[in-house]
């Protein structure tokens, strides 16, 4: 089967243990897909190892940035960029890290329409995460819990960036301003589509803990993490009632 119909947006930063792998992977996962790899800018020498090993290859875009702008901000300047240069249906964001399983693809692609959002979830009955410390596990249910309340979201797991959108979500993107720049865009784009009646299909994920590499999550990020999530609450919640 081919799917010629799907781009899969994957941001970067200093991620070059791992992303020559996730896109072997994903060539043979998910044949005919175009991969678009953003890269926030990273030191490490990612885009050049990119360009080395892909860069005759056609299904293989590489997006290079000037300077550090976060993950949400990637993710979109690969939504619009994607959504330009390919006649794409469905729009896959996932991370480089190997926590997103690239044979679990082609199912959350599967089940996308015109007007739902298929998302990967770590907090289903038949869901698993292996490598996290227990200290992880429960922050991570903490911030869902909150967002939950905070936000009405529909999700089990909201802070989770693997995630199918149809093609009718970008044209909704393109109209707006976001207010946040990093993991909290999840939630944002969240609140943003459940305004437009988007609806929202969970599929049970097996979540791995990165092995090579180093995770980008910062206790300063965690707290600009809690003041944007007030914003999206007066913004999307608050301000629209």
């Amino acid at each position: 089967m081919s799917y010629r119909h799907v781009a899969i947006i994957i941001p970067i930063y200093n991620e070059l243990d791992n992303i020559l792998t996730l896109i072997d992977l994903l060539l043979m996962e998910v044949p005919g897909a175009n991969i678009f790899i953003v890269d926030d800018n990273s030191p490490d020498g990612s885009a050049l190892a990119i360009e080395k090993s892909f860069g005759k290859n056609k299904k293989v875009h590489l997006l290079k940035g000037v300077k550090k702008m976060g993950r949400g901000n990637a993710v979109f300047r690969g939504f619009f960029y994607a959504y330009q240069k390919c006649p794409s249906q469905v729009f896959v964001e996932m991370d480089a890290d190997h926590s997103h399983e690239p044979q679990l693809v082609p199912h959350l692609v599967d089940l996308v329409t015109p007007d739902t959002v298929v998302c990967a979830s770590r907090y289903l009955k038949k869901s698993k995460i292996t490598g996290w410390s227990r200290t992880r596990i429960i922050f991570s249910e903490l911030s869902n819990f909150v967002i939950k309340n905070f936000l009405d979201s529909p999700l089990t797991d909201s802070t989770n960036g693997f995630r199918a959108y149809p093609k009718k979500a970008i044209q909704v993107f393109q109209k707006y301003n976001l207010l946040t720049s990093n993991y909290l865009v999840l939630s944002e784009t969240m609140a943003l589509l459940t305004n437009h009646n988007f609806k929202f299909l969970e599929v049970p994920s097996h979540f791995p803990n990165r092995t090579i590499g180093k995770s980008n999550a910062t206790p300063i990020l965690a707290i600009k993490s809690l003041l944007d999530l007030v914003i999206i609450w007066w913004h999307y919640k608050l301000w629209k009632k």
